[in-house]
């Protein structure tokens, strides 16, 4: 009786990531209340409006880290009743943490296109380096190796495939177009053509994953640690994913409330800025690999780490060409289109190496090294280099 009391006045004790998030929820109510009068009224920089640009940045990052425990929280209970792989109980949760990148997308179309554009293909080169560098926490057997999900081994690596195949065709084609044909930039058709075969492809991946994945067995080193998780009721598991696609919307939407004011006073150029913008945009992704890395679930820690690279080239790029595309329908003002200059078929074609790199570690015996976590590393640090010096 004395164990069944302790347990059951423990479940009702707030957790910290409740506690934080309710901080952080407070702090976003304040300033809502106090933007149209102290805020909106002041637009220099000053320490008023420096502290209320720092005072977003901490209120999306309390809100973030409770959206991320949320959202992680409902699939594992949603995953442990349907029985799922831990892998694609990730892959729906990294599904879910690009909702911040969608606010910030959406916010970002309405002031330049070409920033979302940006943005949304830096997310792929940053979500890379996590990869690279997450893979070197990785638990190894005594050859020094980490076996990779099933899940990541086959349709992982065909999802890369077709995304090489993608990326490398619409940088030749951008390149034909301007200097053959004189096409200078993406209009609505183009948009909307590319938009739907990257859906297209991402649609049959989850399905792949869901249909012939979901109840595979991890191999040992993936989840001989990960403890099991207890049934939740169905109002449980709905609550949880409440409260964790609210805290993204809020969340997200403060991120970017601050990164839009920071680069605005420091007057940064368009890669920096994007690489700065994508990072706290995909800060929800960096909470929940860090989290699921700490309760050992490492099946979805790496499957948020994976779907950071390849299915934010699937669902994001994507999402993002869509707004694009549907806002210059909705205004028909030539605005909202990409132009076909350096950066962006630079930003496209290099997407190729990322993924073909990747690619080929996977297939090498299905496995992980440190040396192959160390050669990605500085590929893609090199990447992110040559975008920002050649821009």
């Amino acid at each position: 009786m004395t164990n069944l009391a302790t347990q059951t006045s423990t479940s009702r004790r707030p957790e910290i990531w409740q506690i934080l998030m309710a901080v952080g929820f407070l702090i976003w109510v304040a300033m809502e209340i106090s933007h149209r009068g102290a805020r909106s009224t002041d637009n220099s920089v000053s320490p008023v409006t420096i502290t209320f640009t720092i005072l977003q940045l901490l209120t999306g990052l309390l809100i973030l880290q409770g959206a991320c425990e949320a959202l992680v929280q409902s699939v594992e209970h949603l995953g442990a009743r349907l029985r799922w792989d831990p892998f694609v109980a990730g892959t729906i949760a990294e599904m879910l943490a690009t909702l911040p990148e969608f606010v910030l997308i959406v916010f970002l179309v309405q002031i330049d296109p070409l920033t979302a554009f940006t943005v949304a293909f830096i997310t792929v080169y940053n979500n890379a380096l996590i990869m690279s560098v997450y893979a070197f926490f990785l638990p190894r057997d005594r050859e020094g190796l980490f076996i990779m999900p099933k899940a990541i081994t086959r349709a992982g690596t065909e999802v890369l495939v077709a995304g090489a195949g993608l990326v490398l065709i619409i940088g030749i084609v951008k390149l034909a177009g301007t200097t053959h044909l004189g096409k200078d930039s993406l209009k609505t058709t183009d948009l909307f053509m590319i938009s739907g075969v990257l859906f297209s492809v991402f649609a049959l991946y989850l399905y792949t994953l869901i249909r012939h994945h979901s109840a595979t067995t991890e191999h040992p080193s993936a989840d001989s640690q990960t403890p099991s998780t207890p049934h939740a009721s169905w109002p449980t598991i709905a609550t949880l994913f409440t409260i964790g696609v609210a805290g993204a919307l809020l969340g997200g939407d403060a991120v970017s409330a601050f990164a839009d004011d920071a680069i605005h006073s420091f007057k940064l150029p368009s890669i920096p800025t994007a690489i700065f913008l994508a990072f706290f945009a995909g800060i929800s992704e960096l909470v929940i690999i860090y989290k699921a890395h700490r309760r050992k679930q490492l099946a979805i820690a790496l499957s948020n780490a994976f779907g950071g690279v390849a299915e934010v080239m699937f669902l994001v790029v994507p999402f993002t060409l869509l707004t694009i595309g549907s806002f210059a329908l909705y205004t028909g003002n030539p605005f909202y289109s990409i132009p076909v200059n350096f950066t962006t078929t630079t930003l496209v074609l290099l997407i190729f190496p990322v993924f073909f790199v990747l690619l080929q570690y996977l297939r090498n015996e299905h496995t992980f090294s440190v040396l192959q976590a160390g050669a990605m590393t500085g590929l893609y640090i090199l990447l992110l280099y040559t975008l920002m010096a050649w821009e």
